[in-house]
Order: C-alpha cells, then sequence, then structure tokens
C-alpha cells in the first residue's frame, strides 16, 4: 500500500499533512495506544484540529484513499465557513 499512499501525498501534499508511523518503533508508541493502530495497515484521519475524523483499516485502494481526503477536506472547509 506504501506506493500508493506516496501517490496520494504527492497529489495533497499542499493541503494535507501525511505521516507514516511504524508501530514497533518505540518512538511510536504513544500513538500507537493513542489511536489503538492495532491493525496494520491502518490510516488515521484528523482534522486541522487534531481530532479523529476516520479510520481505515486494512488495505486501501489509491481511489479509495482520495475518496476519504476528499471527503475530510470538504468537511474540513464547510466547517471554517
Amino acid at each position: 500500500m506504501r506506493p500508493s499512499v506516496r501517490r496520494v501525498e504527492e497529489q495533497y501534499r499542499d493541503r494535507v499533512d501525511f505521516h507514516i508511523l511504524s508501530v514497533d518503533r518505540a518512538s511510536s508508541q504513544a500513538l500507537v495506544q493513542q489511536y489503538q493502530a492495532y491493525a496494520i495497515p491502518l490510516i488515521i484521519l484528523l482534522d486541522a484540529d487534531g481530532h479523529l475524523v476516520r479510520r481505515l483499516s486494512g488495505y486501501q485502494t489509491e481511489e479509495q484513499l482520495v475518496a476519504a481526503l476528499e471527503a475530510l477536506l470538504a468537511t474540513s472547509s464547510s466547517s471554517a465557513q
């Protein structure tokens, strides 16, 4: 899934911050616990204030990732108005 995520990251880099974490790293454990990131792969979508908006568990196609980001951006822009 990483190549798809990287392509989507390139496409949305001006509007969305991407962070890839390894659940095996000690430095990631606080976030793993905070977001209950026990399924791999897992994508967590947060709004601009850091609130959880959506969890995508398991394999996601590039189209599904784009749709989720578009929904996130639509929600973010409508709440900003």
